[in-house]
């Protein structure tokens, strides 16, 4: 049966609130199925003041302001990071995260209650859980690598998908986003596709024919005991009575890394000038641009992922990626920011706010009297 992208881009309902992991054998990097260890090259030399510090994780509890909706909801905190800038960054990042979700499910919860009582039916509260698992807090392989896996899931009856947030950061004096290309090679896409492929291939019953398509270049991952251990999203390549499918990849035994500054918005300079017709404002009063007219006339590549429905921009050693329904944004190495309002699509074509030209691409826009848009970068 084909699923519908945009039902997976909304928290689903879950019936049950265990969430039930079903990872592949320890894969190397050739994507057989040896257990024997593959040496990765790292893609940056160890310096010899690297300092390693291991993170802790405080909790913050959220409660909701209605009977309609019960809550268990424990948001975490990171403490002790070297780069106190970006551990405030992630940390607001991730509680902001939670407050929309609650803030959404409250809204959801409260209509289902007057629906109940219009149509003289019983309610039963709407039930919303967070929770979230310290998979490495930098003390040991992979040295220096903080991994955070944030889990969000809401019950209302019947079966649903819980969402899976993975945070995976460099713990250093200059704190930033580690990826699955720093951890596994210029070649990771490349090698995972094979190794997971390779495990599907052993038991193909258990997976949805053909649903494997590749990862994404932001795709859900986190490091424990030396794994890079990839995580696919209940129901998006497998039944749900398979769980939360998890592919487990290993790294060196001796894996560094040194922290990159983040790539710098290109100096060429670049315009735009973007009709007052182009622009759209949201009920909420957000002014909304055309992504891929503004990232190309801006000199970017754009190409569009159908399966994540998310879209990835490149230009030099600058890059990003926005998913639609998801109010996550980022440049190069930088932590998450949220922008108050996630991409979309309208007539077929994705927007995304204004201050993603700003705040992100950090560009200069300016608004004419009639409505038309200069855009410079």
């Amino acid at each position: 049966m084909k699923k519908n992208p945009f039902n997976m881009l909304k928290l689903g309902v879950v019936g049950c609130v265990l969430l039930v992991g079903v990872s592949g054998a320890v894969l190397p990097l050739t994507g057989m199925a040896s257990a024997e260890t593959v040496t990765v090259v790292p893609i940056l030399s160890p310096v010899a003041s690297e300092t390693t510090s291991s993170a802790q994780v405080k909790e913050i509890e959220l409660t909701s302001k209605t009977q309609d909706l019960k809550t268990n909801i424990k948001v975490p905190q990171l403490s002790g990071m070297l780069d106190t800038k970006y551990q405030e960054q992630t940390n607001d990042f991730i509680l902001s995260q939670a407050n929309k979700d609650l803030a959404n499910w409250e809204k959801e919860a409260a209509e289902a209650a007057a629906d109940a009582k219009t149509n003289g039916f019983t309610y039963r509260p709407y039930e919303l859980t967070i929770n979230y698992v310290l998979k490495s807090d930098g003390s040991s392989n992979p040295a220096g690598v903080v991994s955070l896996e944030v889990t969000t899931y809401a019950a209302t009856g019947g079966t649903g998908m819980p969402r899976v947030d993975t945070y995976n950061v460099l713990n250093r004096e200059q704190g930033q986003r580690v990826t699955l290309q720093d951890l596994l090679g210029d070649n990771f896409k490349e090698n995972v596709n094979a190794g997971i492929q390779a495990k599907i291939n052993e038991k193909p019953e258990n997976y949805f024919k053909d649903a494997f398509k590749g990862i994404s270049e932001e795709q859900t991952f986190y490091v424990e005991k030396g794994e890079a251990v990839i995580v696919f999203p209940k129901y998006s390549i497998a039944p749900g009575s398979t769980g939360t499918p998890e592919f487990r990849f290993n790294l060196p035994e001796k894996w560094h890394m040194t922290p990159n500054p983040v790539a710098p918005i290109p100096v060429e300079k670049m315009k735009l000038d973007l009709a007052a017709s182009d622009s759209l404002t949201n009920a909420e009063g957000v002014n909304l641009l055309p992504l891929r007219k503004v990232a190309e006339g801006l000199g970017y590549e754009v190409k569009w992922n159908q399966e994540t429905y998310a879209a990835e921009l490149n230009k030099g050693a600058g890059w990003t990626s926005v998913t639609v329904g998801r109010d996550s944004y980022f440049y190069a190495k930088m932590a998450p920011v949220t922008l108050g309002t996630a991409p979309v699509i309208l007539n077929d074509m994705l927007y995304v706010p204004l201050k993603f030209v700003t705040d992100i691409l950090r560009a200069n826009v300016k608004t004419g009297d009639a409505g038309a848009i200069h855009i410079e970068q």
